[in-house]
């Protein structure tokens, strides 16, 4: 009910010290509630909402504080079980009608009973406040020190999420190298995927890898193709163009001609994917006739490919902006494909980094190498027959392009160097990783941030990336009492 909540609070606390309940309270297990003093509300951003209330549970007169949440689960997910601040509560108010208990635990280990107390309002208060509730979506930002995260020094909070970003980075690096020794096992073998009665992992373990053994274009193609494609897919595409990429080998697009690629590489995409629709289903001329060049692109093709086949199902188009659908991300897709076995962009990466010593120069340099400006019939749909109300400039913008560079390039470039021994351009792109900032942030950092009141850093990447770290690996596991912000603000 503090400053994160969505549901109107000022309309919950004046039902609550005004009484208007509709009928006499009882807790979850049936204990009736007699509500003799609602308390006074905490003008504090910590804390229960109301001090002091005097409430008759049963036969016992309760004197504490109380506090209102939207779900039962808020309890624990906002940090109140961890908090000495809660204590002393004696009643736990929810709105939202999904109790799945019926008390929580305080910090000191005392049970409190909860009332859900939309039950006992007017028809028209109780439909009000459940129309609020269902609009609270899926992706809010729960942290559980949320009311508590600025008795956090900001210097114990920065240190603490930089060595998150540090580590966050490290893990890319490390999952990039298990993947290129797989690949060159892979390439050894000549097994495609996906794989079946082969196992890597023994032969990887017991394998030691040389440099040489990673000098191989192709494998670094390989992952930076795949890599580029989880990121295109975002987070509700993201497994789906990953097995894409592992399905289609670059090598089959190896074989396209570099003077019709794009076209060619567009259609094997989309008849792998599923997403092509039939002919006789269209209305728009400029669809009919692209989707004929994509049968005739695909009739040349097919003979050359015997792997797997994906169908719409396996793609997500709802609650996504035009430009983020996976037919868009495919056309960027094909781009970058273009780049990376007919442009050398892999090459011209390395060389950027080891021949420009200007940072920003050099940033600018990886995002000209990464941006994709929106082109040819995909820059006007957005999904096969439906035309969109403003062209699109970019497939890849300058947000997406520094979330890549970040992801992706910078941990690449990080394990090519450390293979082959070149521990200044190693270094160097750790630096770059640690000072570089993005353009653009998103909704999850944006409110991180916020709670830990480090807003001007949130774009710095070290941190971006450590946030992001922190919310994924503890706020969202409840993992307070192992995180160096929850031990500070939840301390004994």
């Amino acid at each position: 009910m503090k400053k994160y909540s969505r549901i109107p609070e000022q309309l919950i606390y004046k039902i609550w010290e005004e009484k208007q309940f509709s009928e006499v309270l009882k807790t979850s297990d049936g204990t009736e509630i007699e509500v003799i003093d609602p308390g006074s509300k905490n003008s504090d951003k910590a804390g229960p909402d109301f001090h002091n209330a005097r409430i008759r549970i049963g036969n016992i007169t309760f004197t504490g504080d109380v506090e209102i949440d939207t779900f039962h689960s808020d309890w624990r997910s906002h940090g109140h079980h961890l908090n000495q601040r809660y204590n002393k509560t004696i009643l736990h108010i929810t709105i939202a009608d999904n109790q799945s208990s019926g008390y929580v635990i305080t910090q000191s280990g005392r049970h409190v009973p909860t009332l859900n107390l939309s039950k006992y309002l007017s028809q028209p208060l109780r439909e009000t406040l459940l129309t609020e509730i269902s609009k609270i979506g899926e992706d809010e930002i729960k942290m559980p020190c949320s009311e508590v995260a600025d008795e956090a020094p900001i210097e114990l909070k920065l240190k603490f999420i930089k060595e998150l970003g540090l580590q966050r980075y490290r893990k890319k690096c490390d999952r990039f190298l298990a993947r290129l020794k797989e690949l060159i096992v892979l390439h050894e073998v000549m097994i495609s995927e996906p794989k079946i009665n082969h196992d890597f992992h023994k032969e990887i373990e017991e394998r030691t890898f040389t440099s040489s053994d990673f000098e191989n274009a192709e494998i670094w193609q390989q992952l930076l193709y795949e890599e580029i494609f989880e990121a295109l897919g975002y987070s509700k595409n993201k497994d789906i163009m990953m097995k894409l990429s592992h399905a289609i080998d670059i090598n089959f697009f190896r074989r396209i001609p570099k003077e019709n690629f794009i076209p060619q590489a567009e259609s094997a995409l989309f008849f792998i994917s599923g997403l092509v629709p039939e002919l006789n289903k269209l209305e728009d001329e400029e669809t009919t006739e692209y989707i004929r060049n994509l049968y005739e692109n695909w009739e040349q093709l097919k003979s050359g490919y015997d792997g797997v086949y994906f169908n719409k199902s396996h793609w997500h188009f709802f609650k996504l902006r035009p430009q983020n659908f996976p037919t868009v991300r495919l056309a960027a897709g094909a781009r970058l494909l273009d780049r990376i076995l007919n442009k050398n962009l892999f090459s011209r990466i390395i060389g950027a980094v080891s021949s420009i010593q200007n940072n920003y120069k050099l940033i600018s340099k990886l995002r000209d190498l990464l941006i994709v400006k929106g082109e040819d019939y995909w820059a006007k749909h957005f999904n096969f027959n439906k035309p969109v109300r403003t062209d699109i400039k970019y497939f890849i913008g300058l947000g997406r392009a520094d979330e890549t560079i970040v992801n992706i390039i910078l941990p690449i470039l990080t394990v090519y160097f450390e293979i082959f021994d070149k521990r200044k351009l190693a270094e160097r792109v750790l630096a770059l990783y640690i000072h570089f900032t993005q353009k653009e942030s998103n909704h999850l950092v944006d409110e991180v941030s916020e709670v830990l009141n480090i807003s001007d850093k949130k774009l710095r990447s070290v941190y971006y990336q450590g946030m992001i770290e922190l919310f994924r690996n503890f706020c969202i596991k409840q993992q307070c009492i192992e995180c160096e912000i929850g031990k500070k603000v939840f301390a004994s």
